[in-house]
């Protein structure tokens, strides 16, 4: 026996937009972009008729790595521009590109302050992974842009497994000028 909807008027509606964006995509192609707006327009004679939104997409856009932060270990200073996203429930994520001052190998950061789950690491060149130490609980903290750590134990990872050996106390601070919402694709959280 079918299923009665609770609310015919919005299963309707529901209905009514999916055949629109279907009608929308399928006439622009599959590898093409389309706009976002929708647009509705009335017309007024003797009676009022409005024509059904339209509503199409736009490929999203690279992101932009414009947020200036700084990852200290020890007498090591790390600069990068982060592209931050906010992933929900107060988490946030930091993604960074720099270039190591000491050897001019390209640097990456990743900088994942969410409750409970907090890590830092570096990736210089192809191979030298400077993370956070695995055998100590390590806070970072959100304050409106700014995401912050103190006291934090890196080490120079054996194999991205969070131990080897120790390179001291460090610091995170990123100033996000925004947030992009959710996390980037292909982003997994364990």
């Amino acid at each position: 026996m079918a299923r009665r909807p609770k609310n015919p008027i919005r299963a309707v509606c529901f209905a009514a937009a999916i055949l629109a964006f279907a009608a929308c995509t399928s006439a622009t192609g599959d590898d093409q972009a389309v706009d976002t707006t929708t647009t509705s327009t009335t017309t007024t004679t003797t009676t009022t008729t409005t024509q059904v939104p339209v509503t199409t997409l736009i490929e999203a856009p690279a992101p932009e790595f414009r947020s200036p932060g700084e990852i200290m270990i020890g007498d090591r200073t790390f600069l990068f521009v982060f592209e931050c996203y906010a992933a929900g429930a107060g988490d946030v994520l930091a993604l960074g590109l720099g270039t190591d001052a000491e050897t001019g190998e390209d640097t990456e950061a990743i900088v994942q302050a969410f409750l409970g789950s907090s890590y830092v690491a570096i990736l210089i060149g192809d191979e030298q992974v400077l993370e956070l130490a695995i055998d100590r609980p390590a806070e970072l903290f959100v304050q409106g842009d700014l995401i912050r750590g103190s006291a934090l134990r890196f080490v120079d990872a054996d194999g991205a497994s969070g131990v080897g050996e120790s390179l001291g106390l460090g610091t995170v601070n990123i100033d996000c000028e925004g947030f992009a919402p959710g996390l980037p694709e292909g982003y997994e959280t364990s």
